[in-house]
């Protein structure tokens, strides 16, 4: 369900840099663990000073020609992003919520903040190698 997630993400907030997707990933995580008890995915979460990468992303969405990489060109200061282009993928209801409140309530904040946001969070580290 991993992937199908990570589609639902990118599906629902549009072409979004890995660097948010994985953030609204963690949030979703931390809000479907303090709700259920348990883990929404078997994503592993590798936490640096301050930062995080989710291991195994990347090679994910290689390939799969619903996931369309667009560059970022640093001179303009347009970030690339990458763009679910197939039908979005069907999740639980319980599952669409949460991440749509994720992505809803987030949205609009700066990438350190909301990077800030989530590895400050206590429940973060139920994530972090799990």
């Amino acid at each position: 369900m991993e992937k199908e997630i990570v589609a639902y993400v990118l599906a629902r907030a549009g072409c979004t840099h890995p660097f948010r997707v994985s953030r609204y990933l963690a949030l979703a995580e931390m809000e479907w663990l303090e709700r259920r008890g348990e883990r929404l995915t078997k994503l592993k979460y590798v936490a640096g000073p301050g930062v995080f990468f989710i291991e195994g992303i990347k090679e994910m969405i290689e390939n799969d020609h619903c996931f369309i990489k667009h560059e970022g060109d640093p001179s303009t200061g347009r970030k690339g992003c990458i763009e679910y282009v197939c039908e979005p993928p069907s999740l639980p209801e319980d599952v669409q919520e949460v991440v749509d409140g994720v992505i809803q309530k987030y949205s609009g904040i700066e990438d350190m903040e909301l990077n800030r946001l989530v590895v400050e969070d206590p429940r973060f580290k139920k994530l972090v190698g799990g």
